[in-house]
């Protein structure tokens, strides 16, 4: 079962429509898990600095964060947690990559998503790994890959 919530203070045609955003997350999992709930909010600028200020002691807006809840995870094969997208952001690494602002939001729902389900892009090895997963879902979505452009950050 999935259920997710999206909170968004507005919603501006750019943005992905909640059936896109429901078939990226069901692209992006690599294990059957019993349920998923998620919560997605999409913010601007101040909402994302305060955010990941409060929760990673970084203070600056930022293009996903993803608060995970492993426990649950890893006890009830429950995909549980919370992404938060910014929306100025990911608008302006879309114009500077030269993407479209759809395949932008994708790769950052995906890359969030693999982040609640355990990978990471800490260590080399991490990274490659959850970088080929990105590609690889990106891919089968008709996506191009995210990293042909190696001055992306995440």
């Amino acid at each position: 079962m999935l259920k997710f919530s999206l909170i968004r203070a507005s919603a501006p045609a750019h943005q992905p429509k909640r059936s896109q955003i429901e078939k990226l997350i069901r692209a992006s999992m690599q294990q059957k898990y019993i349920n998923v709930i998620l919560s997605i909010s999409i913010v601007d600028l101040i909402g994302s600095q305060q955010l990941n200020l409060e929760y990673r002691g970084i203070d600056k807006a930022t293009n996903v964060i993803s608060l995970e809840y492993p426990d649950a995870r890893e006890q009830f094969n429950l995909l549980s947690g919370e992404l938060i997208l910014c929306d100025e952001i990911i608008l302006q690494e879309a114009h500077a990559q030269s993407k479209s602002t759809l395949e932008h939001y994708a790769h950052m729902l995906i890359h969030g998503l693999l982040h609640l389900q355990g990978y990471d892009h800490q260590i080399d090895h991490e990274a490659e790994e959850m970088e080929l997963l990105e590609r690889q879902i990106m891919q089968n979505l008709g996506f191009a890959d995210p990293y042909q452009d190696r001055n992306e950050t995440i």
